[in-house]
């Protein structure tokens, strides 16, 4: 029998030598890219559904917008940049397919739309031009920029896109790329981007060091540590490749795959790596699959249950989370898979000469022992006295130790009420980073960044004639300009002549001749896109613009920009007319709601699939619910303590969750299953507890000790979501592994233990 799985277990090496080249070139060509604004919204929502309206009508409302310092009104630099952004976009063009595809949807100056609205048909002054484009495209003390508005090609290819405003800037006399000051959503997410690629290349190689010196320190042992992380590693490997090979890109939110897979690839091989050691100090021959026979129910379930746990995160309604849960699923599965079949093989390859001399020294009644039936089995365990002393210690104070668990639980799950999620640009980087440098110099100096969407709604039944319409929505206007957290309003208001409500005949008359204008000029203001007809609706836009570096959310500032709207059009009783809020400002607060409810969601469903698993263990249903209280303890409590103390919760944040809960999933498991054989050997609570520490502590310890050092360089990475999941990982890692060797235990002996008995109907074997 350990022969043929140990043909198997080769012919599973070589496939998988095989596949490393492959695995290879996917790592070192990892492709990044953020997932584009319409593949976070949640699907099916009302405002996804009129987001995705919004764009079909106006185009898509990605930017990027660019300043430098002393850029004021009259720098001829605004003109040259913008000159050097259309040559380059035309002749960047060269090795597309016909028809061509523009990077750039339109690119304007502040000096180019001065000289728009001071030309004919309006002809305004230069003080009027410059109050209308106040706090959008001209600051308070005279700051101009230059905005770029990106077409679908150009946000599908971002870096290509930002590349050519930074060879633009290179281009433009007085100017370079280390000179501009640059903001915009799809140079957001260039930089998401950017800082998570860095982040990955730069730490990833002393986490890996780190980990190799930990688990050698641990494992006593160099060639037991390198065959635990190439093990590991491979999974790594198989996960990226499986990425990359599927057309996949890397996001923020994805890059957390190939971490996840390791730690968690990591900890079944630890445990089965403890195994063989317990085979080969026995002196059995073929202890690589000795191991397995021993360690392949705990291990499979236990990535099994984490499945479950990942796969639950398949239900989101948001697209980046939703495909990182089926990822993760899947790629745990076959990391597990190639675990499990490789292993025998592997610690033949790292052990063939202690293996050869097990297989000629040792008998074969011997080699038998570690499957001998429960009746034939003669316990040979002596436990230390420490840990015999550590048991009896739980043991006297179990209770107490278990009802102070249980109330720290209930603290902190109502904890999680307080949590609040960000999915603000600038929670992403510190303070002092450029990016959220260049984002404040841009809302100081020229105006707020982000843009809530007012959408005015004329059925085709409305009776009000163009000038009528226009000056519903200038009151709008007015009034939202009233508002502080309000830094500029762009409508067609912008873009035609004022004028005076007053009753003098000079006012009538200028008002009868601006009706005449304003029909003359709707074709130009639909040709810009500030009005659209479909369906025989004709829609104004308004833009707001609102603060991206607030402490505002975008929930509070979209509500306070519709507060105000309908304020405006409380007096409007006309059934024709309605109003409609959209953008990327109310979408992201959306996305933020979605993302704590993904979280709860994908926790609770995976308690509820995981907790059967441990039913089935235990043959018992309070018992079941009893050992998941370890499991459900590290999240809680760094959840729960971040809604107390009121710390944001970032994507990756979210995601650390469902990682906490497999590992401690994976160490319960084996703990359980020792606990339970212990009690088939007629072995007291207290002695099957100690044969279970002696068993598998220090593989659990190990675990968590690789892991927490392994995860330590990313508490320097600048990238704030990856330093976030470095801090919740190390945190919820160590209170797990205090959940499992001392709640644990302290429930297997309180009373609640009762409910965790023998396993009288199975034949268990003796392991060791």
């Amino acid at each position: 029998m350990h022969y043929s799985l140990l043909k198997i277990s080769y012919f599973t090496l070589i496939l998988v030598a095989i596949t490393i080249p492959f695995c290879v070139w996917a790592v070192v060509h990892i492709p990044m890219g953020s997932a584009g604004i319409h593949e976070w919204l949640p699907e099916g929502r009302p405002e996804r559904q009129r987001y995705e309206r919004f764009v079909e009508q106006f185009g898509n409302d990605q930017i990027i917008i660019v300043s430098w310092e002393q850029c004021f009104l009259g720098d001829e630099r605004m003109l040259t940049f913008r000159e050097r952004l259309v040559d380059l976009d035309e002749s960047s063009q060269n090795h597309l397919p016909v028809p061509r595809l523009p990077y750039f949807s339109s690119i304007e100056s502040t000096e180019t739309l001065l000289k728009k609205l001071r030309a004919p048909p309006l002809s305004l002054s230069r003080s009027d031009s410059i109050n209308r484009l106040q706090g959008f495209m001209i600051g308070k003390d005279g700051t101009g920029a230059v905005l770029i508005r990106v077409s679908d090609f150009g946000v599908a290819n971002q870096d290509a896109t930002v590349s050519l405003v930074f060879e633009a800037a290179d281009r433009t006399p007085g100017l370079d790329r280390s000179k501009i000051i640059i903001a915009g959503t799809v140079y957001e997410a260039y930089a998401v981007d950017q800082a998570a690629e860095a982040s990955l290349k730069r730490l990833v190689l002393p986490s890996s060091l780190l980990g190799l010196i930990v688990a050698w320190l641990c494992l006593r042992s160099f060639r037991k540590a390198v065959m635990v992380l190439a093990l590991a590693g491979v999974g790594q490997m198989l996960a990226i490749g499986m990425v990359y090979y599927t057309g996949n890109r890397f996001s923020a939110v994805l890059v957390v795959l190939p971490t996840l897979v390791f730690m968690l690839t990591l900890s079944g091989a630890i445990h089965l790596v403890n195994y063989f050691t317990k085979c080969q100090q026995k002196g059995l021959a073929y202890p690589g699959s000795q191991a397995l026979l021993i360690g392949w129910v705990p291990s499979t379930l236990s990535s099994v249950t984490t499945i479950i746990g990942m796969g639950s995160l398949g239900t989101s309604e948001l697209y980046p989370v939703r495909q990182f849960g089926v990822f993760c699923a899947v790629g745990l599965a076959v990391a597990t898979g190639v675990l499990l079949l490789s292993f025998p093989a592997a610690t033949d390859l790292v052990f063939r000469r202690r293996t050869k001399e097990n297989r000629s020294s040792v008998s074969p009644s011997k080699d038998v022992s570690v499957f001998l039936p429960k009746t034939m089995s003669v316990p040979s365990f002596s436990p230390p006295s420490r840990i015999e002393s550590y048991v009896r210690a739980i043991g006297i104070n179990a209770s107490w130790i278990s009802g102070v668990s249980i109330a720290v639980l209930v603290a902190m799950f109502f904890g999680l009420g307080w949590l609040h999620a960000s999915s603000k640009f600038t929670d992403m980087f510190p303070e002092s980073s450029k990016t959220n440098r260049d984002m404040h110099w841009l809302e100081m100096h020229l105006g707020p960044i982000a843009t809530v969407e007012v959408l005015l709604k004329f059925a085709k039944e409305c009776e009000l004639n163009n000038f009528d319409r226009i000056r519903i929505l200038s009151k709008i206007s007015g009034r939202l300009r009233e508002e502080k957290r309000v830094g500029g309003v762009l409508s067609a208001v912008n873009f035609v002549p004022s004028w005076s409500e007053s009753g003098t005949i000079a006012a009538v008359g200028k008002r009868g001749a601006l009706r005449r204008a304003i029909d003359n000029t709707m074709p130009d203001l639909i040709a810009s896109r500030m009005i659209v007809e479909a369906d025989g609706v004709q829609t104004w836009r308004l833009m707001a613009k609102v603060s991206a570096v607030d402490s505002d959310d975008y929930g509070t500032l979209s509500r306070m920009v519709s507060t105000a709207t309908r304020e405006a059009m409380k007096e409007i009783t006309d059934a024709s007319i309605s109003v409609e809020f959209t953008g990327l400002s109310p979408v992201m607060h959306e996305t933020q709601t979605m993302l704590l409810k993904d979280l709860g969601y994908s926790f609770v469903m995976a308690f509820a699939l995981i907790t059967p698993v441990m039913i089935w263990i235990t043959r018992s249903f309070l018992g079941g619910v009893v050992l998941m209280l370890p499991n459900v303890l590290p999240v809680t409590i760094a959840f729960g303590m971040m809604g107390w103390l009121k710390i944001d919760l970032d994507i990756a944040g979210i995601l650390t969750a469902s990682i906490a809960f497999g590992i401690a999933v994976d160490d319960t498991l084996h703990f359980v299953c020792r606990y339970i054989e212990g009690l088939n050997r007629n072995l007291s609570k207290e002695d099957a507890i100690v044969d279970t520490i002696q068993s598998c502590g220090k593989a659990m310890i190990h675990t968590t000790l690789i892991s927490c050092v392994s995860m330590a360089p990313f508490l320097l990475a600048e990238f704030l979501p990856t330093q976030q999941f470095a801090e919740l990982m190390i945190v919820m890692l160590s209170i797990a592994i205090i959940g499992d060797l001392i709640l644990l235990p302290a429930l297997l002996l309180s009373p609640l233990g009762s409910f965790i008995r023998a396993s009288k109907t199975r034949q268990d074997l003796e392991v060791f």
